[in-house]
């Protein structure tokens, strides 16, 4: 669980440093590589820990920009999609969360093959 915990703190951080100067993909990169260094008996464990990290950093980076103007951009947004803006920042973090999780499996999927 300890260790569960750790990768998530490297994958935020490593994916926040990423995507301060690469593109989208960048978060799934910083997942395989906090992935290496982590040892699990399942590779779900991995994914799972992936997927809560880049969900976590993706929502609230969306939460952030969508405060920052008042909810404007996602209410436009919102209507053209037919849903409440609110949840387009859940959206997101979906995005996030999928890229992140299978970054980390193959980076664990990767350690087991060369280790």
């Amino acid at each position: 669980m300890l260790k569960a915990i750790i990768q998530i703190i490297i994958t935020i951080v490593l994916g926040y440093l990423a995507q301060l100067y690469f593109p989208f993909w960048a978060m799934a990169l910083a997942a395989a590589i906090a992935a290496l260094f982590f040892n699990y008996k399942y590779n779900l464990t991995s994914f799972a820990a992936g997927f809560l990290a880049a969900f976590l950093l993706w929502a609230a980076y969306a939460y952030t920009l969508d405060s920052e103007n008042a909810g404007l951009l996602t209410a436009q947004l919102g209507e053209l999609f037919k849903v409440e803006g609110s949840y387009l920042a859940y959206a997101s973090g979906l995005v996030g969360g999928l890229l992140g999780g299978f970054g980390a499996l193959t980076g664990s999927l990767l350690r087991r093959l060369v280790g």
